[in-house]
């Protein structure tokens, strides 16, 4: 035989050795994975998995258990294309700890994990409305003096950073869809006048933006195409002030006449 033959049959079945175990392999799996591996509560949870074949058009079951073992989420997810995609969001009193998924599809079962970090919690008051700010660990940045602004469509909140004792810190937002908006586009985030870079996910009613916070930062502004002020305390009492004064005038003109 000519060494050129061996050569290509000796190639030929390493190629065979390597790739038919791998083809074999994977249309048997059942996989799954999250969005994340660690979120925060309020955070939104997206599951993402597989599975070797569509039977019966059986939709995949998915169950989620908290750090004690209680059952936290329940879903039954139908499968296109053989994925299926099921989210879910933690609540504001969500345990810290490991999160277990067990996703079932026919005879088939798989396993998977995420890990919820509780960390410290901060209300900013923003009319009738607040936002959320969670920190991991105990160096909190202090906010203060929230200014609204319906012409420039931003809110704007004075921070003190001094706290800190790294370059930036970790700051999670979660900004009510209410208070501030950019209905289809990603809201504009400021520190003290510098456009920063978030991670963003959102839900039905909220935004949530992960943004690292470089310290000695004084001051961070949010600016979306859309603030809803309209029933906040301070207009609430204008409209009631406009309303009196439109009564006594009417009132007014009527004894005259």
């Amino acid at each position: 035989m000519h060494a050129s033959t061996k050569v290509f049959i000796g190639l030929a079945f390493l190629i065979l050795v390597v790739i038919i175990p791998v083809y074999a392999q994977t249309p048997s799996q059942l996989y799954a994975s999250t969005n994340k591996m660690t979120y925060q509560p309020g955070d939104k949870v997206i599951i993402t998995g597989s599975v070797p074949q569509i039977v019966n058009d059986n939709p995949a079951t998915i169950i989620v258990r908290n750090p004690i073992g209680n059952v936290y989420e329940v879903g039954q997810v139908k499968l296109l294309n053989k994925i299926f995609v099921h989210d879910f969001v933690l609540n504001d009193d969500a345990l810290g700890g490991v999160y277990v998924i067990n996703v079932k599809y026919g005879d088939r079962s798989f396993q998977t994990q995420f890990s919820v970090n509780a960390g410290q919690l901060t209300l900013i008051p923003v009319l009738n409305n607040q936002i959320k700010v969670r920190t991991n660990g105990t160096e909190l940045i202090q906010y203060d003096n929230v200014r609204v602004s319906t012409e420039s469509k931003t809110i704007t909140i004075s921070m003190n950073s001094s706290a800190l004792t790294g370059n930036k810190i970790m700051q999670e937002y979660q900004i009510p869809k209410v208070v501030i908006d950019y209905p289809g586009q990603q809201l504009i985030v400021k520190v003290d006048g510098n456009q920063i870079t978030c991670t963003r996910t959102e839900t039905s009613s909220e935004r949530i933006l992960d943004c690292l916070i470089p310290a000695n930062s004084k001051e961070i502004q949010f600016v979306g195409s859309v603030v809803i002020p309209e029933f906040g305390p301070v207009v609430s009492i204008v409209m009631f002030s406009a309303l009196f004064a439109s009564v006594l005038v009417s009132k007014f003109q009527l004894r005259k006449k």
